[in-house]
């Protein structure tokens, strides 16, 4: 998609309701093609709380910030992040006995625009942040929609506020307020629970840690169903480098190198799920330390070496596949319609393609007179597809598409 502010000058308005990571690449590009667009974020400030750790960009992913972003944001993204190196998928038992490996696939680096990497999760939001201001209202908590009589879309919020636009576009999570009103019926299971934890790299962490855990993919297959991921972030560029060559007015938040950890619970824990989401981070630190007491002294180290205060309790949730819905000029993107485990790491990438196909469509109707129904229609069929196929690989499921729903 080649987009510039000459393609599209559209008298339409869109609306976005969240800023993450899905609805800011959405916001780019949509400025990025002369669309008028608003998000709103019911977060106090980008600041206000934890980003979460590494991301790693598939080249769905990548290919989606490459045709959204301004170059200089996507040259950013790529120096700031870990570029895929050659390594292995290696499973481990707790004694870090290999019990399988194989290697990873990487691009040769011929085509930019497909390049996987791994980015840090506040680094990638700063950066789709950059050159955004007026376009993004903060503490801003959507509540309701009403269909104006002229065929626009009259959003209010928590605090009394309103704004009125042609398009509405839900990109507001896993708890999305949006998708509660347009898809009622839509249903997210849990499927598991998993402590998250962070333990920096440093010159003393990479004299006893296995190599693959910074070049590759580790998975601990531990007693009892038990299981550890590990994975690495290990920037390219120093931040500080990397803004004074492509964006020296933006700050980035400087982050260390780490090693991204998740330990899934067994299932005879006692402790309930609204115990495990309210738990603070040093009981998870210790649950995480008694649950690997008997494992290799390196996973207990790093373990133990974790940041604490970054500890953090997800409850995994999935979605199950929705039936088209009929409004007209309201829809959804990302987390808020196909949220899905992390099993394959495909959730931010999804959203980031989301973005991309949905950018196609609305300058079809800004360029080409396409009618908003119908490129609503063509997005919402071809993102339910790929989407929930994402959702049941997460799974390792069969993807089963549902029937068509009846208003």
């Amino acid at each position: 998609m080649s987009t510039d502010q000459s393609e599209a000058k559209t008298p339409f308005h869109v609306l976005i309701i969240g800023g993450g990571v899905g609805g800011l690449c959405l916001t780019q590009v949509l400025r990025k093609s002369g669309i008028s667009v608003t998000v709103y974020e019911r977060d106090p400030s980008a600041q206000f709380r934890s980003q979460g750790y590494r991301i790693h960009i598939n080249s769905d992913g990548s290919h989606a910030l490459h045709e959204c972003l301004p170059k200089h944001l996507f040259n950013l993204c790529l120096a700031t992040s870990k570029r895929d190196q050659p390594g292995r998928f290696v499973t481990f038992d707790e004694q870090l006995n290999e019990i399988h490996s194989m290697p990873l696939p990487v691009k040769d680096g011929a085509d930019i625009s497909r390049i996987g990497t791994t980015v840090n999760r506040l680094t990638l939001r700063e950066i789709l942040l950059a050159g955004l201001e007026g376009s993004v209202q903060f503490d801003k908590a959507f509540e309701r929609f009403d269909q104006l009589e002229d065929g626009r879309i009259h959003a209010h919020f928590a605090d009394g506020s309103s704004a009125i636009g042609d398009v509405l576009i839900g990109a507001d999570g896993t708890n999305s307020a949006l998708r509660t009103l347009l898809v009622p019926d839509a249903k997210i299971v849990d499927v598991g629970r998993r402590i998250y934890g962070k333990t920096f790299i440093t010159a003393e962490t990479r004299s006893w840690i296995p190599e693959p855990f910074i070049n590759g993919w580790p998975r601990i297959a531990g007693p009892d169903g038990i299981s550890l991921m590990v994975g690495a972030f290990v920037k390219g560029e120093t931040f500080d480098k990397a803004t004074a060559q492509f964006a020296p007015s933006l700050h980035l938040t400087d982050t260390p190198d780490y090693l991204m950890w998740t330990l899934s619970l067994p299932a005879g824990l006692p402790l309930t799920d609204d115990e495990f989401r309210t738990a603070d981070a040093t009981s998870l630190h210790a649950i995480a330390q008694e649950i690997t007491k008997d494992w290799h002294t390196s996973l207990k180290r790093l373990i133990e070496e974790v940041e604490i205060a970054a500890i953090f309790p997800v409850m995994l949730r999935s979605s199950e596949p929705v039936k088209p819905w009929e409004t007209s000029n309201v829809t959804l993107l990302g987390d808020a319609i196909h949220t899905m485990t992390p099993g394959r790491g495909e959730g931010a990438n999804t959203a980031l393609r989301d973005a991309e196909l949905l950018c196609q469509k609305l300058v079809d109707v800004a360029t080409k007179r396409v009618p908003l129904l119908q490129a609503k229609v063509e997005y919402e069929t071809e993102m339910l597809r790929y989407g929930f196929e994402a959702v049941a690989n997460s799974l390792n499921r069969p993807f089963k598409k549902p029937g068509v729903r009846k208003n």
